[in-house]
């Protein structure tokens, strides 16, 4: 215990002395520093946490906690294993997620100063989402196929790179056109993110036919199959029918009105609200 706190002690010493605390002024120049390196790393970590890489990179952190305990303990062998593992860890990191970095300096360049660190535009997003039912209503009265993605936490860059890039603003006028019938782009599914439709022509992973009632189509198949393996809210119209689905979480919920689905839309997609809020709203 005493060689803990000694090690505390060193190291408490060793940071003053780097930080050049001496003086009142120093200790405010530092705090802001502090506060900034927090930003960042906080508004990094909003962003890795929503790719594949944010479960590896809670592994790593998990890691480098246990580095620190062994180091402490004096332990040699596993401090000399875990030294190397983890400065290989790092650039091993920058090469794999190499796409999902570029979309984080890209994002950053994109953003206005207000927006760096993601202020709320739930009023987009609730604009998006009456152009979405506006256009599902239509396209169910006229029977015609639809499969909607809307991304969430969990980004779908897989699926965005079998498809066709878009980066256009969400208007029914332009899903409807998407979706007609014979149209390059009416095949496979359309990628929201926020208020933007990112692509079009996604394919979907499918579901197993014992996850999905036996029957439903292809689209209700791939809605589901993408909703098992990310947090993504998929609408499906269908093209035999008209009825209106959405899936969430591997699961189907079926024959949904028009409002209905706004109502279920604004719950889920609501920033401001918890996204575990679940409520059934089906047509009766």
């Amino acid at each position: 215990m005493q060689s803990l706190i000694g090690y505390l002690n060193s190291a408490w010493a060793h940071l003053v002395d780097v930080l050049q605390l001496t003086s009142p002024y120093r200790y405010i120049v530092t705090a802001i520093d502090i506060l900034f390196v927090i930003l960042i790393i906080v508004y990094i970590g909003k962003i890795i946490k929503r790719t594949r890489a944010g479960k590896i990179v809670k592994g790593i952190l998990m890691m480098a906690v246990v580095y620190l305990i062994a180091k402490l303990a004096n332990m040699v062998i596993l401090t000399f294993l875990l030294d190397k593992f983890l400065s290989l860890g790092i650039i091993l990191l920058i090469v794999v997620f190499q796409p999902e970095l570029r979309n984080i300096f890209e994002k950053l360049g994109r953003s206005k100063v207000v927006d760096v660190f993601d202020i709320d535009d739930n009023i987009l997003v609730k604009h998006a989402i009456s152009e979405v039912t506006k256009a599902v209503e239509i396209m169910s009265m006229k029977q015609i196929g639809a499969l909607i993605v809307f991304e969430r936490d969990t980004k779908v860059s897989e699926v965005l790179k079998e498809g066709i890039p878009l980066n256009a603003k969400v208007t029914s006028e332009l899903i409807q056109n998407i979706f007609m019938p014979r149209t390059p782009l009416h095949d496979g599914a359309i990628v929201i993110s926020g208020s933007e439709i990112l692509a079009a022509k996604c394919i979907l992973p499918l579901a197993s036919e014992v996850s999905v009632p036996k029957n439903v189509g292809t689209r209700h198949r791939a809605a589901v199959g993408i909703t098992e393996i990310s947090d993504a809210l998929v609408v499906v119209v269908s093209e035999e029918t008209g009825t209106i689905s959405i899936a969430e979480g591997g699961k189907l919920t079926r024959d949904l009105t028009p409002d209905g689905l706004r109502e279920l839309l604004d719950k889920k997609l609501d920033r401001t609200k918890n996204r575990n809020v679940i409520k059934n709203i089906v047509k009766k």
